[in-house]
């Protein structure tokens, strides 16, 4: 099961990949399966988008974190991704409105909710859904 921080991260970044504007209606389960139009489960190994998407919302998830867009860039460097899709990311973050950061954060913040319900609607406690 996807933590609120990475369903939300993840949703962030198909809709940045794919183009997707606000108004439309993304959703990402909690097995990580992304509802839009159909629902799909991204695959990093086989398709360059849904390798674009993995790592531009696990970047996204380490700068909620606090690390530096710099340090990401360096890190996915490191990682052997090649530089310039590393600076596709690093510029995808940098484009990012502080507004628009703090839409996110909103957004892990309805996702923790979706994890804290049952079925019936009745609050449970945390890792117990």
């Amino acid at each position: 099961m996807l933590s609120p921080e990475n369903r939300a991260c993840l949703e962030w970044a198909c809709r940045v990949v794919y183009g997707i504007d606000a108004p439309t209606e993304v959703y990402t389960r909690r097995d990580g399966t992304l509802v839009w139009d159909d629902m799909f489960k991204i695959d990093p190994a086989n398709s360059p988008s849904d390798a674009s998407i993995a790592a531009l919302a696990q970047m996204m998830k380490l700068h909620l974190d606090g690390a530096s867009f710099g340090e990401l860039r360096n890190d996915l460097i490191r990682s052997g991704v090649g530089e310039q899709f590393a600076n596709r990311i690093y510029d995808h973050l940098v484009d990012v409105l502080a507004f628009e950061w703090a839409a996110l954060r909103g957004r892990v913040r309805w996702y923790a909710d979706d994890m804290t319900c049952t079925a019936s609607g009745e609050t449970a406690v945390r890792g117990e859904t």
